[in-house]
Parts: structure tokens; C-alpha cells; sequence
């Protein structure tokens, strides 16, 4: 590109902020790189000018980095950015995919792959390093042995949303009137169906396929 680029940098571990910024100083795309520890600094600097590329951190200490990207979306729609952060699990996985980023990147990733990630954006093209890659493959795995046979009945339905809501065995037996060995054969049933590890892995598995909330 003939016009070098201006980063803004938000994360709040300062480690991590030096090394990316060592990476990034030594890209002849990049012009300046200024960084926010918090969403407050973040927000400040997006207000008073614009940059080509921003990198965020999802957990900051005063808000989330979702919440700054919706800010940064409304400024400019078009703004390019990468997300970098900590989070591998289930969860968070379909959220980081649904984000509408650039790029996602794991800080456990090799170091280089932030550099990828700017290479590629700044080349207007999508990019997610190869280990979130994996974790997506195999989330999406496990997704798929759910098979349209399986769809819960009405009853494991019910149990699934008081299960997603963090109710104990004891409160879902109370609330649709069954004992609690009838809950418990029922959620037995739901991770055996579902090929699930756990109940939070058979939880995960209803919300990828809109079950539950």
C-alpha cells in the first residue's frame, strides 16, 4: 500500500501491548501506533481522530471490547479490525465468529500471527489465525453429529432453558412439579443424545442450534 497506516492499540496487559507494538514498529505498512489501556482512553482517542486499523482486546476493565467495536461501527462502518484475545472457550467462540471483525487472533498464537493478521487486513481480506481456525473446526464437529432426529421433545426442551438459565436440579424439579430423579434421567438423556462432555457443553450445543437463549 502507498499510504502507511495509522493503529490504535487497545488492550490493558501492558506485556502484551509492548510486544505487538515491537511487532508492529517493524512493518513498513504502519505508520504510528498509539494505544489505550481502557475503554475510556480507547474512546476518547476514537472520537477525536480516525484510524486505518484498530486491534482490540474483548476484556477490558470498564467495558467489553464487543461494546467498543459497536462504538468504533458507528464512527465508521467500514473501520478495519482485529480482534486479539485470551478467549478459547465454547462460548465465546460463536460470539468472536459473529463479531463482524477482520480478524481474530488468540494470544496464544504464535506472535507473527498478529502480523499476518495486519498484512491480510490491510489487504482486504478476512483472516483468523490457524489455532482459532481449529477450535472453530471442531466446535463446528460436535455441532454437526446433532442430527434433525435429535430436536429435543417439549419436555427436554424445558429442561434445556432451566438448565441455560442456571437453575440446579433441585429448582427445575420445583418448577415443572417432577422429582429430581426424573430431571436428572432427563438431562442424563440430553448429554447422551447430544454427544455431549457436560452440561455446559450440551447447553452450548442447544444455543449453537437456537434451542435456548
Amino acid at each position: 500500500m502507498d499510504l502507511k497506516t495509522e493503529i490504535l492499540l487497545i488492550d490493558d496487559h501492558p506485556m502484551i501491548v509492548e510486544a505487538v507494538c515491537r511487532i508492529l514498529d517493524g512493518m513498513s505498512q504502519i505508520a504510528t501506533v498509539d494505544t489505550a489501556n481502557t475503554g475510556d482512553d480507547a474512546i476518547s482517542l476514537i472520537k477525536s481522530r480516525s484510524y486505518g486499523l484498530y486491534i482490540v482486546d474483548v476484556s477490558l476493565p470498564d467495558i467489553s471490547g464487543f461494546e467498543l467495536i459497536d462504538i468504533i461501527r458507528k464512527k465508521d462502518e467500514d473501520a478495519r479490525i482485529i480482534i486479539h484475545t485470551m478467549h478459547e472457550e465454547v462460548w465465546y467462540v460463536n460470539r468472536l465468529i459473529n463479531a463482524g471483525v477482520n480478524a481474530i487472533v488468540l494470544k496464544a498464537s504464535d506472535p507473527v500471527e498478529i502480523r499476518n493478521a495486519v498484512i491480510n487486513v490491510l489487504d482486504g481480506e478476512v483472516y483468523t489465525c490457524p489455532r482459532f481456525e481449529r477450535i472453530k473446526q471442531k466446535l463446528q464437529a460436535s455441532i454437526d453429529k446433532i442430527h434433525p432426529k435429535d430436536r429435543p421433545t417439549k419436555r427436554e426442551q424445558e429442561i434445556l432453558s432451566f438448565l441455560a438459565k442456571g437453575l440446579s436440579t433441585n429448582e427445575i424439579a420445583n418448577e415443572l412439579g417432577i422429582s429430581q430423579n426424573t430431571v436428572e434421567t432427563f438431562r442424563k438423556r440430553l448429554i447422551q443424545k447430544f454427544d455431549a462432555k457436560n452440561g455446559i457443553d450440551l447447553v452450548m450445543k442447544a444455543h449453537q442450534k437456537g434451542w435456548v437463549e
